[in-house]
């Protein structure tokens, strides 16, 4: 009777921690809208089931069923640690978007009303990254990276398109004299820099995300590191201290590393031009580390925590969740290009300075630009 009266104890106990762990489960998934609702439901449906039976096997006297009783308590404890596994990756995720969505307001006001299914149809994201080392919001920071990236989903490529911030450009909504495109972000003004970046190139740009690039650092880490490619041998120095040693070619580099690779540009005779490139073959190296392999994702929810803190969006909670979906669905087989402006550079005067005040800015090569647009449209589908 009491060993009875134990296993009835310890079954009802497990039932209630698997009902309570898998409730709150479901209801952190289905907030998500990554899975179908039918998947959502069947789960549920299946948990229940699982979650009765195991009640009912601790409920019947019989001796025989003390194996399946001991059954049931294995699949009853695997349920709770699948759930609470799950619960903590819902709940990054959801506390990640609702951030997100909170910072909306950098372009929702005249956020341009393109209609894409971001699934299907090529599109435009404008990647802004500021030159904050403090955060995102910082009043002082400008457009230090300024990347566009082509998306065609139904292909399956990304180009990414450098424009390098000291590009002389005409600033949206202004007449008389251009200025440095880093000039368009002064004051966190990513809408600026970006109807700047339409003027100039004449596409429309879908969605803006702006990051501070400093967060590199520690999302690389978190990835275990990240392979990239550097065509030049060179010693830099870590931020916080130490030496970064690159060796000419492949090779595997840590987030402190990441990030003096990304800054780099005095090595360099092309200067903020090959800075651009390195900062794109280090988004590149984490794009495809993510992609790599199912064991990535464990590390999912540290990454979107480190984002949040540093990262602002255009796009609304649902878009991220519907590409997500599509993401997790199509993981394998994307194809990554980088391209940027080239051009020569000299003293100009600025819009935002004046004429008594000439800064170095980079007048855009005529051939360079055109490969870029005709790139642009090669990713786009747009017949030219």
């Amino acid at each position: 009777m009491k060993n009875y009266l134990v296993w009835r104890i310890i079954g009802l106990l497990l039932a209630l921690a698997q009902a309570v762990v898998s409730v709150m489960c479901l209801v952190s998934v289905a907030r998500l809208h990554i899975l179908d609702s039918w998947v959502v439901v069947l789960a549920a449906v299946i948990l229940a089931v699982l979650s009765a039976l195991c009640v009912i096997m601790f409920f019947v006297k019989k001796k025989p069923l003390y194996v399946l009783r001991i059954l049931c308590m294995v699949v009853s404890a695997a349920c709770i640690a699948g759930g609470i596994f799950a619960l903590r990756y819902t709940n990054a995720f959801n506390a990640f978007l609702d951030k997100v969505s909170s910072n909306i307001s950098i372009s929702s006001e005249t956020r341009p009303d393109y209609s894409v299914d971001i699934t299907k149809d090529p599109y435009i994201v404008y990647i802004s990254g500021t030159d904050s080392r403090t955060d995102i919001d910082d009043p002082t920071a400008r457009s230090d990276v300024n990347i566009l990236a082509v998306m065609n989903p139904e292909k399956k490529k990304i180009l990414l398109v450098n424009i390098p911030r000291d590009t002389y450009v005409q600033l949206h909504g202004t007449t008389g004299l251009k200025d440095k495109l880093t000039h368009a972000g002064l004051n966190n003004n990513t809408e600026l820099s970006r109807q700047t970046l339409e003027d100039f190139l004449g596409f429309n740009i879908y969605h803006t995300i702006r990051v501070s690039f400093d967060t590199v650092v520690e999302v690389v880490d978190e990835l275990g590191g990240i392979e990239i490619f550097s065509d030049t041998a060179m010693t830099l120095n870590a931020r916080g201290g130490g030496k970064c040693v690159f060796v000419y070619g492949p090779q595997q580099i840590d987030g402190k590393c990441a990030l003096a690779f990304s800054r780099e540009r005095k090595k360099y005779y092309r200067g903020d031009r090959h800075r651009g490139e390195n900062q794109q073959e280090v988004l590149t190296g984490i794009i495809n580390k993510f992609l790599s392999s199912n064991d990535q994702l464990l590390r999912l929810p540290e990454i979107l925590e480190i984002a949040g803190n540093t990262f602002e969006t255009s796009f609304t909670r649902d878009d991220i969740t519907t590409f997500l979906r599509f993401l997790l669905a199509n993981r394998t087989g994307w194809q990554i290009e980088s391209i940027g402006l080239d051009g020569e550079g000299d003293l100009y005067p600025t819009y935002t300075y004046g004429e008594d005040r000439p800064l170095w800015a980079m007048i855009p090569d005529e051939e360079s630009y055109k490969e870029i647009v005709r790139k642009m449209n090669e990713y786009l589908d747009n017949d030219v």
